[in-house]
Order: structure tokens, then C-alpha cells, then sequence
């Protein structure tokens, strides 16, 4: 089974935040830096999952821009 080219790179770009969102998760409880107007699981922020969505798009660009280059 194949993946379509047109879904390849949005299936990237959720694969990025999935993983950002685990470590931030997981940097949160290991430095118990928790914040008190947390409003996803009593731990991410609306600020922490826009900066994942922000690094999934950089990301998700930098590695198309390199699949095209070779």
C-alpha cells in the first residue's frame, strides 16, 4: 500500500507535532515545570501546541524543500 505524494507531507508534519508534543510533555514532568493555566491534560498550553505547530511546519518545509533538491 502507498501513500499518496499530496498526503506524505501532512502525515509528516503530524508525525513532527506528535513528537514535539512528547517531549514537551516529557521535558514537563521530568523538570516538574508545570504551568498553572495549563488547559490540555493539566500540562500543555495553548502556547505549547502552537509552537509545536510551528515547528511541524518549519520542519515539514525544510524536508520537502530537500526531497525536491535531490
Amino acid at each position: 500500500m502507498s501513500i499518496p505524494p499530496k498526503l506524505q507531507p501532512i502525515i509528516y508534519g503530524v508525525v513532527v507535532f506528535v513528537i514535539f508534543a512528547t517531549l514537551s510533555v516529557i521535558l514537563k514532568i521530568v523538570t516538574k515545570h508545570q504551568s498553572t493555566d495549563a488547559d490540555y491534560f493539566g500540562i500543555l498550553t495553548n502556547k505549547d501546541l502552537l509552537m509545536g505547530v510551528v515547528v511541524a511546519v518549519i520542519v515539514t518545509l525544510s524536508h520537502e524543500k530537500k526531497k525536491k533538491l535531490k
